[in-house]
């Protein structure tokens, strides 16, 4: 098992050990990781996986993230037509509709073995019990403080009150937990509607995003 974060990796090794098959593996892994790998492994973003079979067969599963349906051509350029990069990059008009929960839960429905419950919970554990925080991760999100600042609910988040969270500290993400425990009651319906919907809907409002209710409901791998 191979990831980008020892932690996670540990999760998938665990899933085999107790007879899961290497999709279960890695839906565990990739839920893992939104907890443990904040730099990138996350239920807000998207992916691909390719899975190759015994019988020498090949798919790929396509779950990046969509473009909200009110996206339009020169949504990134200003009032003189010129590209504005920041637009693309930071802030709620640049994300696309999730990807990842959609997708891994599709994976583990079609290939997988073990119930979402027993592949989802070491991520809840980790999200709330908290791990001790990689010396790369500590790193990257000090020195992104600029960027993630400027997102009082971000902040809230990876920021203690005038100080960083430094390597080897124990880092909990409490409302993270309450969003994997969503997802593990009611399945994609768990994340793309209902409380976790809302709260996506109402933050893009607050931050002049454009994704909708419909377009987290209509997300399709």
């Amino acid at each position: 098992v191979v990831s980008a974060d020892k932690i996670a990796s540990a999760v998938g090794l665990s899933i085999l050990k107790k007879g899961g098959n290497s999709v279960d593996a890695a839906v565990a892994v990739g839920f893992a990781l939104a907890v443990t790998y904040p730099v990138a492994g996350n239920l807000g973003g998207g992916g691909y996986m390719v899975i190759h079979f015994p019988d020498g067969k090949s798919t790929t599963i396509d779950y990046r993230e969509a473009a909200p349906f009110a996206s339009y051509r020169d949504m990134y350029l200003d009032s003189l037509g010129e590209f504005v990069p920041e637009k693309s990059q930071v802030g709620a008009l640049s994300a696309g509709v999730p990807g990842s929960v959609a997708g891994l839960l599709y994976a583990l429905q079609k290939y997988g073995k073990m119930k979402l419950s027993d592949v989802i919970q070491p991520a809840i554990n980790l999200a709330a019990d908290g791990f001790q925080l990689p010396v790369n991760t500590a790193n990257s999100i000090k020195n992104n403080h600029s960027e993630l600042s400027q997102f009082p609910s971000t902040a809230r988040v990876f920021y203690k009150e005038n100080q960083f969270y430094i390597a080897g500290e124990i880092f909990k993400q409490p409302d993270l937990a309450k969003t994997l425990e969503r997802i593990k009651q009611n399945g994609a319906a768990g994340f793309y509607e209902g409380e976790t919907a809302e709260y996506i809907v109402a933050a893009m409002k607050d931050h002049g995003g454009i994704m909708t209710a419909d377009d987290l409901r209509r997300y399709k791998p």
